[in-house]
């Protein structure tokens, strides 16, 4: 009984660096993109003070904008790492966490990952476009679109990253019967 247990852990261990590995480039990419709301705070007043002083600027709202626009859209790996997703949960709650791993697991093959990958292909093909045009924003700043808009297909490649860990863990917790979906808790047996 106890060879069994020695050939799977070094590949748990495995299993569980890569898991981490995603899990903290998610968490590192959010926290530093979180840093975007100050430069855009600080815009936002100097729009407002300038506005009322001198004149309005050309630029500030199109700064705020990229700046939050790009940190609402890196954020969402690590939002999916947190688990602070919008869900409805009016029966999930209720579930064992087998059967909850078991919902996410099918949700996350049939629904999230497809999607996803969709999504990155698709906004590849947007950002190309607008690369090859070297598009502008339609504001009287014009600044360039193609920058903001290569945030698009980088945030959906994180967040599918984040899927594939989560979905991992979901495989970890039903063969295990650990639950390993949720890191800041401690480990617990799945019923």
């Amino acid at each position: 009984m106890n060879r069994p247990e020695i050939v799977e852990r070094p590949a748990m261990n495995n299993i569980d660096r890569i898991t981490k590995v995603i899990d903290r480039i998610s968490l590192w990419s959010g926290k530093a993109v979180s840093w975007l709301i100050f430069p855009m705070a600080a815009v936002l007043v100097w729009e407002v003070f300038i506005r009322y002083t001198v004149e309005p600027t050309l630029w500030a709202v199109d700064i705020s904008t990229i700046s939050y626009g790009t940190h609402f859209f890196i954020a969402g790996a690590m939002t999916l790492y947190l688990g602070k997703h919008i869900r409805t949960d009016f029966f999930y709650q209720y579930w064992s966490v087998r059967t909850q791993c078991w919902v996410d697991l099918i949700c996350y093959l049939f629904l999230f990952l497809p999607g996803m990958v969709m999504f990155i292909w698709l906004s590849w093909v947007f950002f190309t476009e607008s690369w090859d045009l070297k598009e502008e924003l339609l504001t009287t700043w014009r600044p360039p679109a193609y920058p903001y808009k290569l945030v698009i297909p980088v945030s959906g490649a994180l967040i599918l990253l984040q899927g594939i860990s989560e979905l991992i863990k979901l495989i970890q917790t039903i063969v295990t019967g650990v639950d390993h979906r949720r890191k800041q808790d401690a480990p617990r047996e799945a019923t």
